[in-house]
């Protein structure tokens, strides 16, 4: 991956990007794969206020890196609402994909993944089902800092005819060597969920392992939902 974004402290900034790029739950790994033989795990925990009473959510996820820009990846994800009623719900998210190398610092790729348990946002959605995805990504030095742009639609169905559409843009700049800046928007829309989310996270890496802290809300109109997010991140 390092001929991706131009020398070591590039290809460091692109393993960066595709660790934190799931901050916002329905993203994977961006349009990047991991390196042969390398593996990254995300692990995140988010709290949120809405209409809908209280929740809190706990995500993980773990890629493993192939030759040829394959990749597989494996996502538990759980949440517990606090409302009218108690709402438990967790689901899984298997998934094979492949990145192609678009010039030095681009690339793009395909994911299909098989969907298990119940899906955490909106209404549920329960049973087996699928989802293909697309995402394009760039890196690039602005005022002399590595930054980057992903941008990833998706869609996804089970077989309980709940079919929904996904589009997200995510761009971030690196403020230090070892502090970086996120912002992501995205928009779920089919079977009766219609949200529209921004969020903005800070990244700071410790060697292998980076932390970040983010501020997540709904700017749809259509209700009121904010809240937090932690996650841990490490690549092997």
């Amino acid at each position: 991956m390092g001929h991706l974004v131009g020398g070591r402290a590039g290809a460091r900034w692109v393993f960066i990007v595709s660790g934190v790029a799931p901050l916002a739950e329905p993203a994977f790994a961006g349009a990047w794969t991991q390196a042969p033989g390398e593996q990254q795990w995300i692990a995140s925990v988010s709290h949120e206020t809405s209409d809908f009473g209280e929740a809190w959510r706990a995500d993980d996820l773990t890629e493993f890196g192939f030759k040829g820009g394959w990749a597989v990846n494996f996502k538990v994800e759980s949440q517990m609402r606090i409302g009218d009623a108690l709402d438990n719900r967790s689901g899984f998210r298997a998934g094979v994909q492949k990145s192609f190398a678009l010039g030095e610092r681009g690339s793009f790729s395909v994911q299909a993944s098989v969907l298990g348990g119940e899906s955490l946002d909106g209404p549920d959605c329960e049973g087996e089902g699928y989802e293909t995805r697309a995402a394009l990504g760039t890196s690039f030095a602005l005022a002399g800092h590595e930054s980057f742009v992903n941008v990833e639609t998706a869609a996804k169905s089970r077989e309980d005819g709940c079919n929904r559409q996904l589009i997200e843009i995510t761009t971030g700049a690196e403020i230090t060597p070892n502090l970086k800046v996120m912002v992501k928007a995205w928009s779920e829309d089919g079977a009766y969920a219609h949200s529209e989310k921004v969020e903005s996270a800070l990244l700071y890496s410790f060697g292998e392992l980076s932390v970040g802290l983010g501020w997540r809300q709904e700017i749809s109109g259509r209700f009121e939902e904010k809240g937090w997010v932690v996650q841990a991140w490490r690549k092997f």
